[in-house]
């Protein structure tokens, strides 16, 4: 198992199994600002991850969990 630790302005602190993850889509919303969504393997929506880079610590983990995935594709 492959673990990333995120941290969010919520102050959530998540331990991602990146053999988990089946799916990430990192975008820009309609606001303009950035949003990440992951989907796991057991393909249930509802428990996918949603960040929004609303400010600086959001914005640092979707560029972490951003970085371990292209990392992890090499």
């Amino acid at each position: 198992m492959h673990f990333v630790k995120l941290e969010t302005s919520d102050d959530d602190r998540r331990w991602i199994n990146l053999h988990q993850v089946s799916r990430v889509t990192i975008g820009i919303d309609e606001s303009g600002v950035e949003v990440l969504v992951a989907i796991f393997a057991d393909g249930d929506v509802n428990d996918s991850l949603k960040i929004r880079g609303t400010d600086e610590i959001n914005k640092q983990a979707i560029v972490k969990l951003e970085r371990e995935l292209n990392h992890r594709c090499e």
